[in-house]
């Protein structure tokens, strides 16, 4: 191939290669969610690919100094950069079970409450605890009109598993929207 259709042949993986990255950056904001973090090789990936988009920028620039005898020279340049720009693209391909993975930072945290006092918030608290330490119990649901203190309850619950080391080995506080 001449120098021209190496050239081309580069210009059109990256071109590709960005689309894939934009299609991976668009995915990123529908699966980062609080708790939630970038898998390292998503990032690692991402920044090599920003990196290949500067090298084949900087190598346009030394293209266009060159003349038409010297530009040739760069050929063995723009063939090395299709071969990374290929391995970025079939990297891509290799990312399983999505882009992010849960931010242990989150897991096991003690969270913030308001303090509750009365019979009925304790009669509650304690009823929830023993369902929870019963192992015959395998899921308990908590209602009631909105206000009235469900999420404080189950936060109190959250930090007092927190505590219970023998029963528990993480506990984990994941809010769902009613969407």
């Amino acid at each position: 191939m001449s120098f021209d259709q190496y050239w081309k042949d580069l210009k059109r993986k990256l071109k590709e290669l960005n689309g894939l990255k934009e299609d991976i950056e668009s995915t990123m904001i529908t699966e980062l969610q609080p708790r939630k973090k970038l898998k390292e090789e998503v990032r690692i990936w991402l920044d090599r690919v920003e990196e290949m988009n500067g090298d084949v920028q900087g190598l346009d620039g030394r293209i266009g100094e060159s003349s038409a005898l010297t530009r040739g020279f760069h050929t063995e340049d723009v063939s090395r950069m299709i071969r990374e720009v290929e391995e970025l693209t079939n990297q891509r391909r290799q990312f399983h079970g999505g882009l992010v993975v849960d931010n242990t930072q989150w897991i096991g945290q003690v969270l913030s409450t308001t303090s509750l006092s009365g019979d009925v918030v304790k009669a509650c608290v304690e009823e929830i605890w023993q369902c929870m330490m019963d192992d015959e119990v395998r899921k308990i649901g908590v209602w009631g009109m909105g206000g009235v203190g469900k999420t404080s309850i189950m936060k109190l619950i959250n930090n007092q598993l927190l505590k219970e080391t023998a029963k528990f080995d993480i506990v984990i506080w994941i809010t769902v929207s009613k969407e």
